[in-house]
């Protein structure tokens, strides 16, 4: 199977970061299918990737609409820059179709882009003459609003048909924009979080603080999700155990319990931030949506920041919950994290939302919290 591949705004860069990217984009699609076992060659054509795989063709397809940096493709016929070499492939091409579809009366439509300005007919005069040829042969109506079948005509090195054109999740691909550690849970946010730094270019370290086993093992569960979006994504694990009790049971002490969610945030961000360090990352990611809980409101998230050297990217602050929800469906996700929910054991019944800076280092130096 052939398919064409088309990109979005790497096609907006200049020349030379262009083709850097698209470089970068075609190592990462043999590195996708490579993780399930399936060789593909990738061609760089203009503006436009060649993918060519010899099996698994539906996996393929399903990887490619995973893949960030692409923003659609279509499985293609190819003939060469002859008008009856067009003409009889389109016609070969329809017909197939026509076999697929069960219907009477069925409306077409024929859409030609033209990037090679060599070839001698236009994109409207190829239009017209291979749309004549489809209503002679097999006597179907031109709807160019909603047809039933679109036949899709790319005339660039060669001539490429198809009927069928799939969308990508758009985006730079991956590692064309640095490393970033994410923060990531068993919940819905944060795994969409990780997923749109990564469809913005990012290469992702996935850091999981375990507190429980059942958490745990639901990310392992989103990781593998996540995995076939960047085929290179690592994935650390911290014991968090101990620490967040240990904040927990030094609040107590001091009966400022309230505050155990901004401490337990704070800790989590110094803990990414050594990770960042150490594993040459540019930035660290995190879930939070403002508003959403005590410690995502606007004064928390101040507070909670401070003292951390690294950008905190935070996607997902301006979403709505619904927007969210959909989001982490269409990537999946989203069943994973609604599994089974698993409360945090430490949350103080009554949680601080709005605290300020001096405040909260004045309640850490008195509950001796080491960050």
């Amino acid at each position: 199977m052939d398919i064409l591949v088309r990109y979005g705004e790497i096609g907006l860069k200049s020349n030379v970061i262009r083709k850097k990217l698209e470089e970068i984009l075609r190592k990462n699609i043999i590195k996708s299918l490579r993780r399930y076992e399936i060789d593909a060659e990738v061609e760089i054509l203009h503006r436009r990737l060649l993918v060519k795989v010899n099996k698994d063709e539906e996996k393929a397809l399903e990887l490619l609409g995973k893949t960030p940096g692409i923003v659609s493709y279509s499985p293609v016929y190819i003939c060469n820059l002859d008008i009856n070499e067009i003409v009889s492939l389109a016609l070969q091409v329809m017909r197939k179709k026509l076999k697929e579809i069960k219907k009477e009366d069925v409306k077409f439509a024929v859409k030609t882009k033209r990037s090679n300005k060599k070839f001698p007919y236009n994109s409207v005069e190829v239009n017209e003459i291979v749309g004549e040829k489809i209503i002679e042969k097999f006597n179907l109506k031109v709807d160019l609003e909603e047809p039933d079948v679109v036949l899709g005509i790319e005339i660039s090195d060669k001539v490429y048909i198809f009927t069928e054109t799939y969308k990508g999740v758009g985006g730079l691909p991956v590692g064309s924009q640095g490393r970033a550690v994410c923060l990531v849970s068993d919940g819905i946010d944060s795994p969409v979080a990780a997923f749109m730094m990564i469809k913005r270019g990012c290469r992702g370290v996935i850091l999981h603080l375990k507190i429980t086993e059942e958490a745990l093992n639901k990310v392992r569960k989103i990781v593998e999700v996540l995995n076939d979006y960047d085929p290179e994504l690592e994935f650390v694990v911290y014991d968090y155990k101990k620490e967040l009790e240990e904040i927990k049971e030094r609040l107590k002490s001091i009966k400022k319990e309230e505050y155990t969610c901004i401490f337990c945030k704070k800790k989590m961000l110094k803990i990414a931030e050594k990770y960042a360090k150490y594993l040459n990352c540019d930035a660290i990611v995190t879930g939070d949506n403002l508003g959403q809980v005590a410690s995502q409101t606007l004064k928390n998230l101040r507070v909670i920041s401070s003292s951390i050297e690294f950008p905190i990217l935070r996607p997902l602050i301006g979403f709505d919950k619904n927007e969210i929800v959909e989001i982490a469906k269409s990537i999946g996700t989203y069943n994973i994290s609604i599994e089974k929910e698993i409360k945090c054991p430490y949350l103080p019944r009554f949680p601080k939302t709005i605290c300020k800076l001096e405040e909260v280092k004045k309640v850490q130096e008195k509950a001796n919290i080491k960050i």
